[in-house]
């Protein structure tokens, strides 16, 4: 079967208490964690999701009809998930890759809801297992980045660290796939933070080339940044 992703919670107050101009910054942040898609996650009742992918994992019929099998745990998790209840999605992909250790789809997952609550050390350890099964996985890699550039405004100013982490992350996402919008998005907040204008604007300026408006924030968020890059403002 096509294995789907979830997509995390984010909080539009949590960057409240920043400058003006970090906060811009915190506020893109924010919103690639809204719209971070979690390749080689979900099953397929898994609802709001995007680009599907073939998955080495796949579910069958029969492993779910067993309720006690990693297959059904992670579909489990799946309902856990999207009802809200983090804590029981977590303990059901935790028991699903117990089972299954390379079962890189729950690992995805895991991270997902790890990340959902702000845990982003479990969240990036996580998502770490996950690429280690499936390297090649451009969205899994964009929300390892989507992570480093979130911790890189924990303390305020920019992290120039963990910047260049997001931006290691991030790049390599857009050379596995090109044609996904949302590491353009990453790309720009990561350049802007950076200082390197010229290329926060190509970044975004891609970023609503490929964009499909899904995320109607998302897109308002990127055309406001874009117009305040080009009239010098950043």
């Amino acid at each position: 079967m096509t294995n789907k992703q979830l997509e995390p919670n984010s909080n539009a107050n949590e960057f409240s208490s920043f400058s003006s101009k970090i906060l811009r910054a915190a506020i893109v942040a924010m919103v690639i964690i809204t719209m971070t898609i979690l390749s080689g996650c979900g099953g397929k009742e898994t609802p709001d999701v995007d680009n599907p992918e073939q998955n080495a994992n796949a579910t069958t019929g029969d492993a779910v009809s067993d309720e006690n099998s990693p297959e059904a745990l992670f579909e489990m998790g799946n309902d856990y998930y999207k009802s809200g209840n983090l804590d029981e999605a977590i303990s059901a992909y935790k028991k699903a890759v117990e089972q299954k250790a390379d079962y890189d789809a729950a690992w995805a997952n895991l991270g997902a809801a790890y990340y959902a609550q702000q845990n982003l050390e479990a969240a990036e350890e996580a998502y770490l297992k996950a690429i280690a099964l499936s390297p090649d996985d451009a969205d899994v890699v964009y929300n390892l980045g989507a992570i480093y550039l979130q911790q890189s405004l924990a303390s305020g100013a920019p992290d120039q660290e963990k910047v260049t982490e997001a931006l290691e992350q991030i790049n390599r996402a857009v050379t596995l796939n090109p044609n996904l919008a949302q590491p353009y998005y990453g790309l720009g907040v990561a350049n802007q933070l950076s200082g390197n204008t010229e290329a926060a604007i190509e970044a975004f300026e891609k970023f609503l080339d490929l964009d499909d408006g899904s995320d109607s924030v998302a897109t308002g968020n990127a055309t406001k940044i874009l117009q305040s890059l080009k009239s010098g403002e950043n």
